[in-house]
């Protein structure tokens, strides 16, 4: 076992992440392969290897601890790198995982980098939230909908919950000042079907925590109005 790999599965443990030997290892050649390609297309602004394990990999296993069924449909809206959709894939052999974003160019670089290493439970979808949270497809579909978007709750609750299946969940994974924006969130995420469950402190690093992760159960079905367009989800007020 080299030095990387034992460092990773070491890291898990402080953190309360079990990874074995054979998920580090995939989890090390991710993270290598994509910094090999973050030369030629921007797919992460971390290169720093310490920084990517702790702020990508781990970060992202931190979901682990929420997600009920090890073999859930998962959606990853703005997977961008793969985040966190690639590790949780990794983890969860399983679980069927779906990686959306609206560039084509970083899906074609992510499934490529799977395909190479075997992580045979992941697929692309090309597209943006707004819009195929309105197709029949895709709405309403998949057991876990899992985002580490920027945009703010109320926003990524429209885009999500849309997607997430009656009885299944949407997790956000939020910064440590997330109070106003969760207190704006709470009407229309009840409005979009959803219940805040449980606000989950995500990874610790030096006594602080880089995320905490929002739990929202989907408890009924989505009103046909949402999620609306790109241009008033965006500019307009959330009709509650």
């Amino acid at each position: 076992m080299n030095n990387r790999i034992e460092k990773l599965i070491d890291l898990g443990k402080q953190v309360e992440i079990t990874i074995n030997e054979k998920q580090a290892e995939k989890l090390i050649a991710y993270m290598d392969r994509l910094l090999e390609k973050n030369q030629h297309i921007n797919l992460t602004r971390i290169t720093e290897e310490d920084e990517f394990i702790k702020l990508h990999l781990l970060d992202s296993l931190t979901l682990l601890k929420l997600i009920k069924n090890s073999q859930a449909s998962i959606l990853d809206v703005g997977t961008g790198g793969g985040f966190p959709g690639i590790p949780l894939a990794i983890m969860l052999e399983d679980a069927q995982i779906t990686l959306m974003d609206s560039t084509k160019k970083k899906l074609n670089v992510v499934q490529s980098i799977a395909a190479e290493l075997g992580i045979s439970n992941v697929q692309i979808l090309h597209g943006r939230a707004e819009e195929l949270g309105q197709n029949s497809v895709y709405r309403e579909k998949y057991e876990v909908v899992t985002s580490r978007a920027v945009a703010n709750l109320t926003l990524l609750s429209e885009y999500c919950l849309p997607l997430t299946k009656v009885g299944g969940q949407f997790l956000s994974m939020k910064g440590r000042d997330y109070q106003d924006e969760l207190a704006a969130a709470r009407k229309p995420i009840a409005v979009l079907g959803g219940k805040i469950v449980e606000i989950e402190k995500g990874l610790l690093l030096q006594s602080d925590y880089v995320h905490v992760i929002m739990n929202v159960e989907k408890i009924k079905p989505t009103p046909d109005l949402f999620p609306r367009i790109n241009g008033k989800i965006k500019k307009e007020a959330f009709p509650v």
